[in-house]
């Protein structure tokens, strides 16, 4: 037996002279459970439910100018779901802010980039004190390269207290699209300098300054978003003569991005261009511990390690702005909560070294594999509604689904050489990482004076 579609009432635009009016006229919407369905991701149909629900009660038509276009812009999505529901199903995909899901995954790159800078600079320290190496230590108080007398002693191969350093950083890659988010693909540079000073022969401790800039483009022409991050840490690290390690660091950045969503569609002979453009702040906090132990075997080294990272990304309440507010879906704009994002992650795995001593100083190829896990970093729900939606109908957004558990692989080589000079490069990698690909570059120089 053929069930008959429901009828719901819907606020139709009159245009009468030069006044625009909305009457209420029963519309059938047989094809709207189908354009949900046909939703490319779940945020689609969450949003496209939110439209259809505030756009029946025909409110908005009984409002302001903008309350109004809003209600224009509703009738076209819903009542084209039964003249064009392929069109009202491409609005919904087009109009949810599924691109936010990226504001987290920056802030990831970020704080994995302060750590991996620092964790580098400490390996230095380390190396040059001669307990990440031990033969290295061994053949910089033998050749007398920072200038220093003979002698096994930590004091022998240093040239000073203070240390200066320069870090920067390029990383590029990819996520791909999931039922929550569009894919796309970043990079971007970060540049870190600082200042420590050795307490004793076993304690550093140390300040730094960061900037990062990032580029992120969605596929498809869904939008943009860049990121630019200034921020600063104190980091230390603590080391005996038996190869056993501490060290941690705290730091914090201010994220500014700039969010730039296309929202196209076409419904019969009603087409919708606009640039939704949102510029939102976020606090980053990072906190990380880590501890390791070094055993020696020739000019070999292996250092069984582990690692606790905590990341706190708390993004500002904000609102969009169209480029085209007169036009078709210029009054579609979104305001969405304030959100936090937070991770908690373990690093544990091992570094392997091997010490090579030659007339310009000591080189040293490290080899670095860890697994990592993520123990928060849960699915959220971000609150929003239409800027110009009289009934505020609340819906949400979802956040990605993280990879619980991948490999972090790294590769490089770090040089002591004269006068309290050391520099080092880096790469990493991570493997089995669903459906992103990432790859970063780390390079830096120190002196000590």
């Amino acid at each position: 037996m053929h069930k008959k579609p429901d009828k719901t009432n819907l606020a139709k635009c009159i245009k009468i002279g030069s006044v625009v009016a909305f009457v209420t006229l029963p519309i059938v919407f047989p094809q709207w459970s189908n354009v949900v369905a046909e939703a490319y991701n779940v945020n689609g149909a969450v949003t496209g439910e939110a439209i259809r629900t505030t756009c029946v009660t025909g409110k908005n038509g009984e409002g302001a100018l903008n309350n109004q276009a809003f209600q224009k812009d509703c009738n076209i999505i819903v009542g084209g779901s039964a003249t064009d529901p392929a069109g009202s199903t491409q609005a919904v995909d087009s109009i949810a802010a599924s691109q936010i899901n990226a504001q987290n995954s920056a802030a990831m790159r970020t704080a994995t980039m302060t750590v991996a800078g620092i964790m580098g600079r400490l390996e230095q320290i380390r190396l040059a004190s001669g307990f990440s190496v031990y033969s290295a230590g061994k053949a910089l108080a033998s050749t007398n390269f920072f200038g220093e007398t003979g002698g096994g002693a930590s004091s022998d191969v240093t040239f000073g207290r203070f240390g200066g350093f320069l870090n920067t950083r390029y990383v590029d890659g990819s996520e791909d699209s999931t039922d929550y988010q569009p894919g796309y693909g970043f990079h971007g540079w970060n540049f870190a300098g600082g200042l420590d000073y050795r307490f004793t022969d076993q304690l550093v401790g140390g300040a730094y300054v960061q900037y990062w800039n990032g580029d992120v483009g969605f596929d498809n022409n869904q939008g943009t978003m860049d990121t630019t991050s200034w921020g600063g840490a104190f980091y230390g690290t603590y080391f005996l003569p038996s190869g056993l390690y501490f060290d941690g660091l705290v730091s914090y950045a201010s994220n500014d991005y700039d969010l730039k969503r296309n929202v196209n569609y076409t419904i019969g002979n009603q087409t919708a261009s606009q640039v939704a453009s949102s510029s939102p702040n976020a606090d980053l906090w990072n906190f990380s511990l880590g501890a390791g132990y070094t055993m020696y075997q020739g000019d070999l080294s292996f250092t069984p390690l582990v690692r606790l990272t905590y990341l706190n990304n708390s993004v500002d309440s904000y609102s969009e702005r169209m480029s085209n507010p007169v036009g078709v879906g210029g009054s579609m704009a979104q305001a969405l909560d304030s959100q936090t994002f937070e991770s908690f992650r373990s690093n544990l795995g091992f570094q392997v070294a091997k010490a090579f001593s030659t007339s310009y100083g000591v080189f040293s190829p490290e080899l670095t594999v860890t697994w990592v896990h993520e123990y928060l970093n849960s699915q959220e729900q971000v609150g929003t509604r239409f800027v110009n939606d009289i009934n505020n109908q609340p819906f949400y957004v979802l956040t990605n689904n993280p990879d619980r558990n991948y490999f972090d692989l790294g590769v490089g080589v770090s040089a002591q050489l004269a006068q309290g000079r050391s520099a080092f490069i880096s790469y990493k990698t991570l493997l089995g990482y669903q459906g992103v690909t990432y790859n970063a570059v780390n390079a830096g120089v120190r002196i000590e004076f």
